[in-house]
């Protein structure tokens, strides 16, 4: 090999070294700039798992309150309710719970229907009030499995809601004591096979 040869190849080394150079740098930028995307992505993923668990927790005060206001205005026992927002493989899920004496349990296996009637209502109540919606609500014999003796109570504490929420709750029932705190009833019979409304 002689020298022209040897220069040659020589200079080609040398602009390879000065591609591979210029090529790490570009990948280091890439790099830092990937760093830097990724600092930002973090950053904002933990201000929005801040945002939602501070938006769960008040969501679970909210459902907790409304049932439990609801349950204590009905009941004479000691219930309370507990809406709980944990994750599950990866999912949020919400735990709805029954406190009484200090026990948490399931409602749907601890108690009769009365209790299951009232926490069912305060939910969708509690529910509706979370977003925008139309000031009325309408309900289709909403406490059929509450004993006689709480129905007056029962019926107190929609009336309640309705003027604290302001909303126009239309409920259909055959329980005269459900509907004892009505702004108004409406009594509908079967008249030659037409229903007929009277205010009374």
């Amino acid at each position: 090999m002689n020298l022209t040869q040897i220069n040659a190849k020589y200079n080609k080394l040398v602009s390879r070294r000065e591609n591979y150079i210029e090529q790490l740098g570009d990948e280091e930028r890439k790099l830092r700039q990937s760093k830097q995307q990724l600092k930002r992505a973090t950053e904002a993923l933990q201000l929005i798992q801040k945002a939602a668990q501070e938006t769960q927790q008040q969501l679970e005060y909210h459902i907790s309150n409304i049932v439990t206001l609801a349950l204590t205005t009905v009941f004479d026992e000691s219930y309370g309710f507990i809406a709980r927002f944990i994750i599950r493989r990866n999912s949020t899920e919400c735990d709805l719970l029954l406190t009484k004496d200090g026990q948490e349990m399931s409602p749907m296996d601890a108690v009769g229907g009365g209790v299951i009637d009232i926490i069912s209502f305060a939910l969708r109540i509690a529910y509706w009030s979370m977003k925008p919606n139309r000031p009325v609500f309408i309900l289709d014999e909403p406490f059929r499995f509450l004993s006689v003796d709480l129905q007056e109570r029962a019926s107190e504490m929609i009336k309640t809601i309705s003027s604290e929420l302001g909303l126009q709750i239309i409920m259909v029932s055959h329980l005269p004591n459900i509907i004892g705190s009505a702004d108004k009833i409406f009594n509908v019979k079967q008249i030659k096979g037409k229903s007929q409304m009277e205010e009374v």
